[in-house]
């Protein structure tokens, strides 16, 4: 057997990853926050590189509102989402109305500080009487104690106890609401409504009014003592409509000035030693200023593009969205579709008509028709909305209405997916009997 050793030379096409190409890529797919401190960590590194900070327009939004604070009112930071009191804090400045021994102090320290932010109990009782070393009654006695504190039902071991915990404090409410809630939760949370009138001997009205009373009781109380700062946002982009047509700007307020301060540069010319890392600190500075100007060139035109996609959306603003993916604009641009993808990622566009993220306006395509996931919800949500209550529409049903007076051909499960998408309950559930 004879091995014969040859030199072949071939050719192939490869892209080299470099480190301004990744730098790059990094830039764009960082959010606004994110995308400063990488900004303040390269100042520390590189003294070429300076920031000029400025206040950037802040949108704080929660699910149900916006609020928003101007640079030009000076007080900018002032309207900022501030920590508010823990519920843990909240119910130890409670305590000072209570006279305690030293145990009873102490159990009810261990107790408040295994309640979740829910307001629930989240360890069991005598788990934490081992943990501690510390008598069971005693911590059961302490944890009366803690359920009679504000907010009503916290330090409840269950949804059931919590609920019924709020009932007793309330003294207009419908007749059998604790019994129900204490004896027969199964079969009134599941709404065997029919099963439960024939053990109670209450109405389907009866237990209808029970339900609405129920409705009106927080299962979770300790969420608004939540400690965390809500989310605020500062929208990358922004819209408006100019004589029929959608101008797109880049937020110029969204970071730092960016500046290359060339005092040090006349040290290449007199300092040997030091002129390679002068160089090199001089080329990732003006490398810096490339890639954000290509960051922002890249955002607006895939906003624009979004705009040119959804049209019936922006000029005619029925709300209605089409079928869009990232390939879509990808081919269009003659871009990457992963490049689109970075674009799109946890980056905001302020609106006439909202604060929208970018990947809102990409919504699937559903079966062989022109219709996007996004508008069959929002019909289910309508159809649901304007159902007979006494009389709830199954899933066959709006899938059936849905084909016959919208043209869009979904199947039931495809109904289903969806409605438990919107958090909307089945017809059994929805069901009223009042």
């Amino acid at each position: 057997m004879h091995i014969k050793m040859d030199l072949v030379q071939n050719q192939s096409l490869r892209l080299a990853m470099t480190k301004e190409l990744k730098q790059a890529i990094g830039l764009l797919q960082y959010s606004t926050i994110d995308l400063v401190s990488y900004l303040r960590e390269i100042t520390l590194e590189n003294p070429f590189v300076e920031l000029e900070e400025s206040h950037p327009t802040i949108f704080y939004h929660n699910q149900r509102k916006q609020q928003r604070a101007s640079k030009e009112d000076g007080r900018w930071i002032e309207n900022m989402p501030k920590k508010g009191m823990g519920l843990k804090d909240h119910l130890r400045n409670q305590l000072v109305e209570f006279r305690f021994t030293e145990n009873e102090r102490r159990a009810i320290h261990i107790l408040i500080d295994a309640v979740d932010s829910n307001g629930y109990m989240s360890e069991d009782l005598s788990r934490l009487s081992e943990k501690f070393q510390i008598s069971i009654d005693l911590l059961e006695k302490q944890l009366s104690v803690l359920q009679s504190l504000d907010p009503i039902g916290v330090g409840a071991r269950s949804l059931q106890e919590c609920l019924l915990l709020q009932a007793k404090e309330i003294e207009e409410k419908p007749k059998g609401s604790e019994f129900v809630l204490k004896e027969h939760f199964h079969l009134f949370a599941t709404k065997a409504w029919k099963d439960l009138s024939k053990k109670t001997g209450l109405s389907l009205n009866a237990l209808q009014q029970i339900f609405d009373f129920v409705q009106t009781l927080n299962p979770r109380p300790g969420l608004q003592f939540d400690e965390e700062t809500p989310n605020y946002i500062i929208p990358d982009l922004m819209i408006e409509e100019r004589n029929g047509d959608w101008i797109v700007y880049y937020n110029e307020d969204l970071l730092p000035q960016i500046k290359i301060n060339r005092d040090y540069e006349p040290i290449v010319q007199t300092e040997k030693d030091v002129k390679s890392y002068v160089q090199t600190k001089l080329h990732q500075g003006r490398w810096l200023l490339k890639s954000l100007e290509q960051r922002k060139e890249t955002l607006v035109k895939v906003m624009q593009e979004i705009i040119r996609f959804q049209k019936d959306f922006f000029y005619l603003k029925n709300n209605v969205l089409k079928p869009l993916t990232l390939k879509d604009i990808a081919d269009s641009l003659n871009i990457h579709e992963s490049t689109v993808s970075r674009a799109v990622n946890d980056k905001f566009v302020q609106t006439p008509f909202g604060l929208y993220e970018l990947k809102y306006f990409f919504t699937n395509k559903v079966g062989e028709e022109d219709t996007s996931s996004a508008n069959v919800k929002q019909v289910i949500q309508q159809l649901i909305d304007q159902e007979n209550k006494q009389r709830p529409l199954s899933d066959q049903k709006i899938a059936n209405l849905l084909k016959e007076n919208y043209n869009m051909n979904v199947s039931r499960r495809t109904v289903a997916k969806y409605r438990d998408q919107l958090n909307i309950p089945s017809s059994n559930l929805r069901k009223r009997y009042n």
